[in-house]
């Protein structure tokens, strides 16, 4: 499904993209933009980076104080925390009557060595803003730098906003697609081959063997240099998509783990065959006592893929190096 949104309908939420495409991009297009929302005296959050807040502070002047503005480090640092930190800002001031119009700049480019594409696996996590944020009734404006990714990252990027920045102002989107039609387009990723030796290799074959699982997920995390707390966050995740595993799947759920430079990999199969819900874990449990599974996994991991094929179900997990979040709340 393709095609333009009713914006109206969703009492004012808008899930709009700024293409950075000339090097002229954020003056000619974010800048008036800006600068209509001070005049019309609303609430405006610039989570952008340092290039992006100079050329607007330099255009507005004095103006640019009006803006309320946040560091992107203290979002990025793992693609699932980004999703919920954002979530819970807009839940907050939603619930104070407070709406305000959020511009972010993801922070993630990741190098030619990286193990995971950070930018592709967050594309998810965008297709879903136009389902869970559409509540809280607040615009959104994502800036995506065309020069910093491929061309295909692009394009999803562009699949993945209703409404689209021009020099005109704010357009619908043709190219958009809601948020199950693109998810169930990705839900089968791809991964690289597991490593023939790892150094974790073992099989789960019931629930009784999950904390033993989890002691040796923190010793090994530990042995990486990862602190304790992060650690024990690399534990959580694993144990609960392993537990996921035993559920839903058919034991054994083998468990394979390694280091690729400074980001552990945790691979996970199960026997079932049973393909996972393409939007799975990208909502929040409903009340407290609610299973969180892959929801708390995608909190903690920095990308979690799946795929199902070949009679077995796979989750992969990709963890950077020692960020713990003392904030996260789980669920």
């Amino acid at each position: 499904m393709t095609g333009a949104i009713d914006h109206r309908a969703q009492g004012g939420f808008c899930h709009s993209l700024l293409a950075v495409d000339a090097p002229d991009t954020i003056e000619r297009q974010l800048v008036p933009l800006l600068r209509r929302k001070i005049n019309a005296r609303q609430a405006v959050l610039m989570v952008v980076g340092a290039a992006t807040e100079q050329t607007v502070r330099d255009r507005l002047g004095g103006d640019a104080d009006a803006l309320q503005w946040a560091p992107p480090d203290g979002f990025y640092q793992r693609l699932g925390f980004a999703y919920r930190s954002f979530g819970r800002l807009l839940d907050e001031r939603c619930s104070r009557r407070q709406p305000v119009h959020l511009v972010a700049e993801p922070d993630l480019i990741s190098a030619a060595s990286a193990p995971v594409n950070r930018a592709a696996a967050f594309l998810g996590y965008e297709a879903m803003v136009n389902d869970v944020f559409a509540r809280y009734g607040c615009p959104i404006t994502c800036i995506w730098h065309s020069h910093h990714h491929p061309a295909t990252v692009i394009d999803g990027v562009r699949e993945v906003h209703g409404r689209q920045v021009t020099v005109e102002g704010e357009q619908d989107n043709p190219r958009y697609m809601a948020p199950a039609t693109y998810l169930n387009a990705h839900a089968q990723a791809t991964m690289t081959p597991t490593p023939p030796v790892t150094e974790i290799d073992g099989l789960v074959w019931e629930v009784g063997q999950l904390a033993t699982c989890r002691a040796d997920v923190v010793d090994w995390a530990g042995r990486h240099r990862f602190a304790p707390a992060a650690a024990r966050q690399v534990a959580m995740a694993i144990s609960e998509v392993v537990s996921n595993g035993l559920q839903h799947g058919r034991p054994p759920v083998h468990m394979r783990a390694w280091a690729y430079h400074d980001t552990l990999i945790v691979h996970i199969e199960d026997h079932g065959a049973q393909p996972i819900p393409a939007d799975a874990g990208y909502r929040p449990p409903a009340t407290p006592v609610d299973a969180g599974g892959l929801w708390v996994a995608r909190q903690l991991a920095d990308v979690l893929l799946t795929h199902t094929g070949h009679g077995r179900t796979a989750v992969r997990l990709y963890f950077p190096y020692a960020v713990t979040h003392h904030n996260l709340d789980i669920p």
